[in-house]
């Protein structure tokens, strides 16, 4: 049976001068109760790799992580601008480019639909505090498999089918989507306006600002959304 191949993007970690890339599991797990055969995608400036790496891929996942730079976006950071790294942003931006030219599908998952978002010409709120209304407490002490709050679902979008018009939902956020990147539209918000989820109105490109793969073994809705998507990753 021919799986389709599914890029994860990578976090980075450098301690004692022994630079890391890493993913967690949750995702590749998902994935593969998804039917599909996970890769990790290491970051890296070369362009021939990059392009390499996209030319074998059915769909790309592109994962959590710290903040995307305000400088993608065009913006100078504000105070409360969390830790970021230009070599991931650069690299996925370029993977992005490739990507898209396949027109493959994509699946963004917290810092990845805001990386989309930016890619696509959107902005951030670079902290919560900076949206000008009360917002709700995006960044949960719950453990990471339980929901902290409600987001509502539009009836004609992707996530519908997985989690219907209304879902509780996990939440490890201090941005946020602010312009919506043209030719997008919304999926989801919470109550407080916060958009989480969006949906490119014309290519299979999709993103959560929440994180289904850490509830997926638990909740079966949330495993839904991958193996959604992974229907849209035919194999090549």
């Amino acid at each position: 049976m021919n799986r389709p191949v599914i890029g994860l993007t990578c976090n980075e970690l450098d301690k004692e001068n022994l630079p890391k890339q890493f993913i967690n599991e949750a995702y590749i797990n998902s994935v593969i109760r998804a039917g599909g055969c996970p890769i990790i995608l290491p970051i890296t400036n070369d362009f021939d790799t990059i392009q390499a790496q996209a030319k074998m891929l059915d769909g790309l996942i592109v994962t959590g992580g710290i903040d995307v730079n305000p400088m993608i976006y065009n913006e100078n950071p504000e105070s409360l601008q969390g830790d970021s790294s230009l070599d991931r942003d650069y690299y996925e931006m370029r993977l992005l480019k490739y990507v898209c030219q396949r027109q493959i599908p994509i699946l963004g998952i917290c810092r990845g639909i805001q990386m989309l978002n930016v890619y696509f010409k959107g902005s951030l709120y670079q902290d919560l505090s900076y949206c000008k209304r009360s917002v709700l407490k995006h960044a949960q002490q719950e453990k990471r498999e339980n929901p902290s709050h409600k987001i509502h679902i539009e009836k004609d979008s992707f996530l519908y089918k997985s989690l219907g018009d209304e879902a509780m939902v996990n939440s490890f956020h201090h941005q946020a989507i602010k312009d919506l990147a043209p030719n997008f539209k919304v999926s989801a918000k919470s109550s407080d306006g916060i958009i989480e989820a969006i949906e490119h109105e014309s290519f299979p490109i999709y993103a959560v600002q929440f994180h289904p793969e850490a509830m997926s073994h638990k909740y079966g809705e949330m495993q839904a959304i991958f193996n959604e998507f992974l229907k849209n990753c035919e194999v090549k």
